[in-house]
Order: structure tokens, then C-alpha cells, then sequence
């Protein structure tokens, strides 16, 4: 989230983005992670927006079913 925020203070593209002016203050990257723990923890909200962007993503054919990729490492086993 630090990168993310550097980024933002940065990069003219993203502050439009969100809605910010050269002036406007951007958040301490500490507040994404209150907010999500005082205010989202209980709540569907990230998966819903998740969700929606997924669909969005298939819709437009982005994403298909045809290939599936899994992320993993080898760990050798001490047996």
C-alpha cells in the first residue's frame, strides 16, 4: 500500500483518477487498513466490488475459462 500511495502523490493519471487535485493531501497509506478493520472487516464489500469487476472483466472477454494458471512453490520435503 506504501507504493500505492507514492504512486498516487506522483503520478498525475491516478489522482485524476481519484478525484484529486495537485493540492489535495492524499491519505497515509495506514488508513486503507483502519478503515478496513473499524469499518469492512464484517461486510462483503471488497468481495463485491471484486466481483463486479470480474464480471466486468468477462464480459468484455478479458478473462475466459480456457486456460487456468495456479501460483505455487516447491518446498522440498525433510522426511
Amino acid at each position: 500500500m506504501k507504493q500505492t500511495i507514492k504512486d498516487v502523490e506522483t503520478n498525475v493519471a491516478y489522482r485524476w483518477f481519484l478525484g484529486y487535485s495537485f493540492e489535495d493531501p492524499i491519505p497515509h497509506f495506514s488508513t486503507f487498513g483502519k478503515n478496513y478493520v473499524r469499518r469492512f472487516r464484517e461486510t462483503t464489500l471488497f468481495e463485491d466490488i471484486f466481483s463486479h469487476i470480474l464480471e466486468q472483466a468477462v464480459k468484455a472477454g478479458f478473462v475466459t475459462e480456457d486456460n487456468l494458471y495456479i501460483d505455487s512453490t516447491h518446498i522440498k520435503a525433510n522426511a
